[in-house]
Order: C-alpha cells, then sequence, then structure tokens
C-alpha cells in the first residue's frame, strides 16, 4: 500500500494597510493559489485608526505643508481625468488598481506600527513581532506604507521582500511610473528585492523593466500588470532548491529622491500629454503616419558597410515593406518581407529578387486572413521552412516551402497559446533553439521580453522554456531584430524602443553561452537612424552571402 506525499508548502504572509489592498497584491495571491510550493496564509494589517490618524488633512499639512496638500489633491484629479479619458482603451478596462480581498481562508492579524514623526518609518513593538511570529510565516511581502525598521525585518526566516515600481539605480521614490513618462524614459523599470536596514539598499532579487507608454495611467497599469509575475516567479525560486538564482548588482543612486509632483510639474506634464495627443490625433486625421521601407546593400562583410550607400526598395501603392530576410538560392538573393497594406490593416508576405541591377518582381509568398510579418527562414534537412509572426492567432506556426520562393504550406503549430512576436529560430550545440518576444501581461508590450526555448527538433511541438525565462527584460534590447550567422559564430539583431517610438534603432548582440540553464550575449554595435535624410528609426537587419538588409521608418503621407 503507498501513500501519497504531500508537500508542505511554503508559508507567506503580506503586510497591507486594509483590507483595500493593491491590485498587484491580489493577483499575487490567486498566483499562490496555482502554486505547489507556497500559499499566502496570513494578511497582516496595519491599525486602520492609526493610518487615518496619520493621513488625515491635519496631518498631511502638518508635515508637509499647504503647498504640498494642494499639488497631492491636484495630481489624483489629475489621475481621476486620465482615467476617464483611458475608458475607452481595451487594455484599462480592469485597471481599477484597489480592490478590496475576498473572505478567504485568511488568519487576518492586527499590528500598531509605530510611526516616526516624518511619517516614513514604520517600526513595531515586541508584542506585533510576537503576534507575526506566531504564524509561522516563512516569508513576508511588504505592500502598506512606510520603511520598514527594526525586528519585523527578521521576523520571517526568509525576512520581508518589496516591490520598487521603478529602476532603483536613477529613481527612487513616486509616484511609481510617473516620472518616467514626464522625463520622456524609454523604458520604466522595477524591482524586487530583500529589505535589509539601508534605505533602499535591500538585496536585488529581480530587476526588469517595461516599455514607457506615452500618458501616466496607461504606464502605471502595464507596468503593475506586466511585473507581477516577476515577484511571484521571485517567491517560488526563493523556496525552490531546483530553480537557480539570479545576481543583479548594486550602483550608486545619484538622482534625488522623487516626491509626487509640484503644482507646476503637473501643469507642464499635462500641457506635453495634451499635446502628444493632439499630433496622434493630427497625424491620424492627415492621414499620415510612420512609413516603413527596405534597403540593400551588397558587400563582402556586414561589419563594414556604409549604410548610406544603400539602395531603397520602392513602396508599392498603399503598402509598405519592412522586416526584410534574405536567403540565397541558385545563385540568386531572394528578400522576404513584410507587404503591409494600408487598405486591409493587415500584412503578408512578399518575395523579390536582388541583383545588383536592382530588384526584380514583388510576389506574394504567403497571405492569410489575419496579420503576418517578420518571415523568418530557416533550412532543416533538405527543407526550407518559415516562421512569420502570427501572433493574432495567438501561436507560432511554421509554414514549408513546396515551390520555392512563392509557394509555401502551413505545416503546423509549435506553440499554442501564446502571445508572441518576431521568433528566431536555429541550430547550436546539437539542439534547435527558439527565441521570441513574449507579452506576458496580455497588455500589447512586445518589446520588453526575450523568452527562449528549445527542443530537439525544429518541426517539434515540445518545446522546453528556458529555466531564466525571460532571459532579457528590456525595452532597450529584447526585441527580435534579425539573425546573422557568421562561421562559428551567432548574432542576435535587436530592436532599441525610444519613447513613444517603436523601433527607434537596432542593434548587434553575439550570443556568448547558450545552454538551457544559462544565457550571455556581449553587445557588438547600434545602428542609428542617421543613414538617410529624415527617417526616425530602424528595427530589423540581415546579412546572408554578400547581401545586407534593412528597414527604416519615415513620416509620410499614405501614398
Amino acid at each position: 500500500m503507498h501513500r501519497e506525499v504531500r508537500t508542505v508548502k511554503k508559508k507567506v504572509g503580506v503586510l497591507v494597510d486594509s483590507h483595500s489592498i493593491p491590485k498587484y497584491v491580489l493577483d499575487t495571491i490567486n498566483y499562490a493559489n496555482k502554486s505547489d510550493i507556497y500559499e499566502v496564509t496570513t494578511l497582516i494589517i496595519n491599525d486602520d485608526k492609526k493610518s487615518k490618524f496619520l493621513n488625515s488633512t491635519l496631518d498631511y499639512v502638518k508635515k508637509k505643508g499647504i503647498k504640498r496638500l494642494i499639488s497631492a489633491a491636484l495630481f489624483r484629479f489629475m489621475c481621476h481625468l486620465e482615467s476617464l479619458f483611458s475608458q475607452s482603451n481595451s487594455i484599462l478596462l480592469n485597471a481599477d488598481n484597489i480592490r478590496e480581498v475576498a473572505q478567504q481562508d485568511f488568519n487576518r492579524v492586527y499590528v500598531s506600527p509605530e510611526i516616526s514623526s516624518n511619517g516614513l518609518i514604520y517600526r513595531y513593538s515586541k508584542l506585533d513581532i510576537d503576534l507575526i511570529s506566531s504564524e509561522g510565516l516563512d516569508l513576508l511581502i511588504r505592500a502598506g506604507s512606510g520603511i520598514l525598521r527594526g525586528e519585523i525585518l527578521e521576523a520571517c526566516p526568509e525576512g520581508v521582500i518589496s516591490f520598487h515600481h521603478g529602476d532603483n539605480s536613477i529613481n527612487r521614490g513616486g509616484p511609481p511610473g510617473f516620472w518616467e513618462v514626464y522625463e520622456e524614459h524609454p523604458r520604466t523599470g522595477f524591482v524586487i528585492q530583500r529589505l535589509t536596514s539601508e534605505l533602499d539598499g535591500g538585496d536585488i532579487l529581480y530587476k526588469g523593466y517595461i516599455t514607457t507608454c506615452w500618458y501616466y495611467n496607461l504606464n502605471l497599469f502595464k507596468l503593475y500588470e506586466i511585473s507581477t509575475p516577476f515577484l511571484h516567479s521571485t517567491i517560488e525560486r526563493i523556496f525552490s532548491e531546483s530553480l537557480g538564482s539570479r545576481n543583479f548588482e548594486k550602483v550608486p543612486y545619484s538622482n534625488r529622491l522623487y516626491v509626487t509632483p509640484s503644482l507646476s510639474q503637473i501643469v507642464y506634464y499635462c500641457w506635453k500629454t495634451s499635446k502628444r495627443l493632439a499630433f496622434k490625433a493630427l497625424r491620424k486625421a492627415s492621414r499620415r503616419s510612420y512609413r516603413w521601407g527596405v534597403a540593400f546593400q551588397f558587400s563582402e562583410g556586414w561589419r563594414d558597410i556604409v549604410l548610406w550607400r544603400s539602395v531603397r526598395i520602392p513602396n508599392p501603392p498603399g503598402r509598405f515593406l519592412a522586416d526584410p530576410f534574405v536567403i540565397k538560392r541558385n545563385g540568386n538573393h531572394y528578400c522576404f518581407v513584410e507587404d503591409y497594406s494600408y487598405e486591409t490593416g493587415k500584412g503578408r508576405i512578399s518575395v523579390c529578387v536582388i541583383g545588383r541591377d536592382g530588384v526584380e518582381g514583388l510576389d506574394v509568398a504567403v497571405e492569410e486572413d489575419f496579420h503576418l510579418s517578420y518571415p523568418f527562414i530557416f533550412t532543416y534537412g533538405d527543407e526550407l521552412y518559415m516562421c512569420p509572426e502570427t501572433h493574432e492567432k495567438g501561436d507560432i506556426r511554421l509554414y514549408k516551402s513546396v515551390e520555392f520562393p512563392y509557394k509555401w504550406v502551413y505545416l503546423k503549430t509549435i506553440v499554442s497559446d501564446i502571445r508572441a512576436v518576431d521568433t528566431n529560430i536555429f541550430e547550436k550545440d546539437g539542439r534547435w533553439w527558439l527565441f521570441t518576444n513574449v507579452d506576458q501581461g496580455a497588455v500589447d508590450d512586445f518589446a520588453s521580453q526575450l523568452h527562449i526555448f528549445h527542443s530537439d527538433s525544429p518541426v517539434s511541438d515540445n518545446w522546453i522554456p528556458h529555466e531564466h525565462n525571460p532571459v532579457v527584460c528590456d525595452p532597450l534590447k529584447a526585441r527580435n531584430g534579425g539573425l546573422i550567422l557568421d562561421r562559428e559564430n551567432i548574432y542576435r539583431g535587436y530592436q532599441r524602443q525610444g519613447f513613444d517610438m517603436y523601433g527607434e534603432a537596432v542593434g548587434i548582440t553575439l550570443i556568448t553561452r547558450l545552454t538551457p540553464t544559462e544565457y550571455q550575449e556581449e553587445p557588438i554595435f547600434e545602428v542609428e537612424p542617421n543613414f538617410f535624410e529624415g527617417i526616425k528609426g530602424t528595427h530589423t537587419i540581415n546579412y546572408q552571402e554578400g547581401l545586407l538588409v534593412l528597414d527604416y521608418v519615415e513620416v509620410a503621407g499614405k501614398k
């Protein structure tokens, strides 16, 4: 007779200010409900009376002054206006960040922090520490107010971990996600750290970034939605010996401590945001948009190319070309591209022949009733395969060439139920590797996370996730922008995103370490959008056997 062995889950508590908690905390609790490693068993709630007294209007004015009170009130009003403006955005349907905790099977422990005169430092009495310790918690999540000091930091074996919704090397303070929009940073950071007695000097357990959105409300929502799964995975790593740890080094902090914006800063932010909105509306009304194009250049090597000498491929009327990939067959260079139609609002895959005398033809290779782009091509055995972007279908799929270059057939879906774009597939050290960009938070941010999968065959539908996915969490280098195979070396093209600018530049990294548990790449160079007059960006670069292709974008009317 065999007994079922049940693994005892680790116990986690959450320190909050009231029964109304941030949405990311509720999402973390929901993740915990599905975990085999840990569970949230206890809510530790700061005494409501103390909190109300501390946050009363008179007390706020006494500590911070009437100007700060006015600024705080105006900031909240501005956020309310933005939320009204955002109601038409489907991503923000569930943007309310405060949620009531359901009456689940939580133990509830009420504590009364001793709050410093400036309202920043929270300490807990021996009685409160004993109450917390009696819960037998292995880890505590700080999701409430205050900078924790004293014995609370050692009340659990694994200590206290906390979110900082900002890049702690350049932005400490708050409000989270605002100053990155105000100062037009291309990325907004987040940090998960184990707290110590040193302010903002805790051990960094995870550090990542999202693409900064063009207005605050959207940026804040995406920041919470994208970063929350990392809190869950970090907790599982803390408790699991089978999951490798990651090292994130500390760096000195040289900026000021950010606080709620002043009246003049709020007015300036509203003016800039209104101007951006007006420009977007004007561009839409005048039928002007960012229009991509493709250029090429022949060269014996891809490192020594002078890009201003590249030759542009004319865009067809009412369409634009982007995402070029080149392959040499039967003595000819074939360039496969995204061929986007303004009329249908979707792309298809087309192909042309590029010779030293120019470009011949532009005919359809693959077309579906959904959008296609990024036509990555690779060889397996004696067959030629294409893996275009098909994220509108929620999968990664393969097409097979049956009559090169114009006839391809859908072969199979190799990864299902995934929001992913710009997939590279290649062989290294006897295994096949799939690099793709995943929108893990389902908020239309495909530029921040690079995920790797591996398999024994490229046509397999059993792709194993890399142990450290996402291996890159940074919109300045995560999104794929091509792949160059040069002898034994593998170079990954990547896109660099700008503030409110998709595909600001393209770069190249050399993949130096790739195993199921490790990934390292070394940056080689970046291509700035300076090689043609008037262009605003570039995001794909490829090279094969003497021909380099890349794309570029400019602001132009539809032709």
